[in-house]
């Protein structure tokens, strides 16, 4: 163990016990006077924070405000509390202490304090004393002994009580019961219906077949944009309330008679209010209905004559559909066989074979309604030896097409189009895209069950090969689904005169 320091005064040991506390409480004492350090840095700017106690703040008493003593509190208190930290604990170790500089600068060193720092804080704080004793009246003494004639320091342990702020008392109170009232209110008005008569279960208003939307027969001449919310109510049974009733209670409170299926990615819950009716009849022997929620679209199907019978209820995502898109759905298979219900606005439609590029199409039979007639569906068909597609043209003068859509076997056929990342999609019927799509058109297949709800082909490359002089193209081909994650690429090989693209995805 070290021998004993002498006392900066006497020359007499200095009791190591009360070196060793010293030298923690300075340390502290610098620690909560020190600026943050980040990363090695020191940050002054959140110096101006106030100082952690270790023992917590003042305590607390409900409604009372306690604050330590101000007696005796001054002009030379404030401005000793005003000097830097290194430089308050030179003066307290200087004229409390009773130390030498050497030996204040000394300490200072050893708690982290830096050289120059360390004496240009002893410098400050003797001349501080100076200022700070002269003010303080006779006795002052000199540097190193402890003044005799300081201001009285307030007794750290007596604190003053007094009440709170009653005016910002009052305002939170006054507050804090408008915001309860403005809050009950609003419950209240939540939880009553418009006319005033109690209660509904979240959800009711979707269930009552009196509150489906319905767009007007030629609403779409007059739309912004076309969609499904341009769609009007069409079919035979459109006004059939028992079936729609029925229909809304499969959607909403499903039970053991009505089977879900739902497209890769569609929510399969109730709808959050009434949906717009899109057609309600009688297809192929089985009763269907088309209705639409905003996000999703849905279709009912139960045998003819069954009413409360097993049914099937099909749901798909459709947000963000523009008129191309929403231009049509399924409305009801047979064996190999599709029919769609087509747009209001879709003038014509013709049916022809996709492998094919030179095949002009047949004109497709559409109803009253706007359902076609029964076609050929390449879904399912694992063989492929054909691929009908649907081709329609529409009188959207901004976008009338002609487009074409093929069945993956879901409820929302895939819209067909072309075209390199950065351009605008185009359409199937230009004749160099048909010759890209034919040897892609048996790809399609593997995309059933994805969701998918565009396809683009894009031949980026075209070369020349030995020989006879003819070229073969490279075709990525993109396939888009309606929850914009899980696209699919498929980057072919097309050589000359082929019917089916050798390729890679």
């Amino acid at each position: 163990m070290p021998s004993p320091r002498a006392s900066g005064s006497g020359g007499t040991p200095e009791d190591p016990a009360h070196a060793y506390v010293r030298l923690r409480v300075l340390r502290a004492a610098l620690d909560a006077g020190r600026p943050p350090r980040i990363a090695g840095r020191e940050f002054p700017l959140f110096s101006r924070l106030p100082p952690r106690r270790p023992g917590g703040l003042f305590p607390r008493v409900i409604g009372l405000r306690l604050l330590p003593g101000a007696e005796g509190i001054g002009e030379p208190e404030r401005e000793l509390d005003a000097a830097a930290p290194a430089t308050r604990a030179a003066f307290v170790l200087r004229h409390l202490e009773g130390l030498p500089p050497e030996s204040v600068r000394r300490l200072l060193e050893e708690a982290e304090v830096g050289e120059n720092v360390a004496r240009a804080a002893v410098r400050a704080a003797d001349a501080l004393a100076g200022r700070l004793l002269d003010e303080g009246g006779e006795g002052a003494g000199t540097p190193g002994s402890p003044p005799s004639g300081t201001v009285p320091v307030p007794d750290p342990c007596v604190l003053r009580a007094g009440p709170t702020d009653l005016l910002r008392r009052r305002r939170r109170t006054r507050t804090a019961l408008l915001s309860a009232g403005g809050l009950a209110l609003i419950a209240g008005l939540m939880a009553v219906q418009p006319g005033g008569g109690g209660s509904r279960a979240p959800g009711a208003t979707a269930a009552d077949p009196s509150l489906l939307l319905r767009a007007e027969a030629g609403a779409w001449e007059r739309a912004g944009r076309l969609d499904f919310t341009s769609w009007p109510a069409r079919g035979p049974a459109a006004r059939d309330r028992e079936l729609l009733g029925r229909v809304l209670a499969a959607w909403t409170s499903p039970d053991s008679r009505v089977t879900i299926s739902t497209t890769r990615g569609t929510d399969p819950g109730p709808p959050a209010g009434p949906p717009r009716l899109l057609y309600a009849g009688e297809v192929d022997g089985a009763v269907v209905v088309l209705m639409h929620d905003g996000l999703r679209l849905m279709r009912y199907a139960e045998a003819a004559g069954a009413g409360g019978g097993p049914a099937v209820l099909d749901l798909a995502r459709t947000d963000g559909a523009h008129s191309a898109l929403a231009s049509a759905v399924v409305l009801n298979r047979g064996e190999g066989t599709v029919r769609y219900l087509t747009a209001p606005w879709v003038s014509s439609a013709v049916v022809r074979e996709l492998r094919e590029a030179g095949d002009e199409g047949r004109p497709v039979a559409v109803d009253a309604h706007g359902a076609t007639e029964a076609l050929p569906t390449p879904a399912g068909d694992t063989e492929c030896g054909a691929y009908p597609v649907l081709e329609f043209t529409g009188a959207d003068t901004a976008d009338p097409g002609p487009h074409t859509v093929a069945d993956l076997g879901e409820l929302t056929p895939v819209l067909l189009t072309s075209g390199g990342p950065g351009a605008g999609a185009g359409d199937v019927p230009d004749e160099r895209v048909r010759e890209v799509w034919a040897p892609t058109a048996c790809h399609l297949s593997t995309l059933a069950g994805s969701g998918v709800r565009t396809v683009a082909v894009w031949e980026f490359a075209r070369q020349e090969l030995p020989g006879d002089g003819r070229s073969a193209g490279w075709v990525c081909t993109r396939a888009d689904t309606w929850r914009t994650a899980g696209s699919r690429t498929l980057v072919q090989f097309q050589p000359p005169g082929s019917t089916e693209g050798a390729g890679s995805g």
